[in-house]
């Protein structure tokens, strides 16, 4: 009977074996870099706003398609680009574009690669996205090349926002807001936020090993934690204290370890992942509007 119960043991902990390397080299990486694609029925005009279409194609020919909001009764005292997060659209950044645009101050608002109406099929959290918005900051370079750029990134948008003030210094300041140091790490994170607060490091890490593999990047690159400490232009980090995804100690870290003299964290007290913005209110607003036209 024992012999039996250990047969049988042995053959269950092989098929276990089996489903769970199938889960993490086939099923995990595609869940980690193919973000499922959404749009909202809204467009700008629906909420009044001046706006052109705009497409840019990247280096690789991949064809993002955004806005461009202007304000209606004044020259642009600047532009922002505004980055959303992973399973976002450019739909998700218009309320705040049409804020900034009452307030002078143009945006761009685009889907990322395999994101919204854009092309792509593997997201790869700033490795290459970074590269996109440089393309985005010759564009608006060609129409007007004295207009001060600055960027804004919510969750992966603000990690894809570090890396580019990194990598592109033509990009004046930035408002990051809910992000995280490492790619390894929040990867982990979500994994074992998605099985109850059970997780293997191992099995995350191999997961995401083979998302690289798949789309052609490398994932220990992803690491807004190290591009922090090269950043010198000014810069807003704020995060919710009661944010359920990334938790508002990767934001302190960022902030302690950005090069910048000019900095300000910003800890929205009772705010989630989402709602920063919502729960900061007017004191919020009134921070990141006055940080702006510092800029300018």
């Amino acid at each position: 009977m024992k012999k039996k119960l250990l047969k049988i043991s042995i053959v269950l902990l092989f098929l276990i074996g089996i489903v769970g390397y199938i889960l993490t080299i086939h099923v995990a990486p595609y869940a980690i870099i193919q973000p499922q694609k959404i749009n909202l029925e809204i467009t700008p005009q629906q909420l009044g706003l001046q706006s052109e279409t705009i497409t840019i194609t990247t280096k690789d020919s991949i064809v993002l398609k955004g806005y461009y909001i202007q304000p209606k009764a004044q020259e642009a005292k600047a532009v922002m680009i505004l980055i959303h997060g992973i399973g976002g659209c450019k739909e998700h950044f218009l309320n705040l574009a049409g804020n900034l645009a009452t307030h002078g101050i143009a945006s761009i608002v685009f889907d990322g690669r395999a994101h919204g109406e854009s092309g792509g099929q593997y997201c790869t959290y700033g490795f290459y996205e970074k590269q996109d918005i440089a393309e985005i900051v010759d564009e608006l370079k060609k129409r007007n090349p004295s207009l001060k750029i600055g960027i804004w990134g919510n969750s992966l948008g603000g990690a894809i926002a570090i890396q580019t003030l990194e990598f592109e210094k033509r990009i004046e300041f930035g408002i990051i807001e809910s992000t995280f140091t490492d790619l390894d790490q929040i990867v982990y994170d979500y994994k074992k936020k998605m099985l109850g607060g059970f997780g293997l490091r191992f099995v995350s890490d191999a997961a995401l090993r083979e998302a690289g593999k798949i789309a052609n990047f490398n994932p220990d690159e992803v690491k807004p934690i190290h591009s922090v400490k090269s950043i010198r232009q000014p810069i807003i980090i704020a995060h919710g204290d009661q944010d359920e995804n990334i938790h508002y100690s990767y934001g302190e870290r960022l902030f302690e370890n950005l090069a910048s003299t000019e900095k300000e964290f910003i800890l929205v007290k009772g705010a989630g992942h989402f709602d920063v913005g919502a729960k900061g209110g007017e004191s919020y607003q009134k921070k990141w509007l006055n940080f702006i036209q510092k800029q300018l």
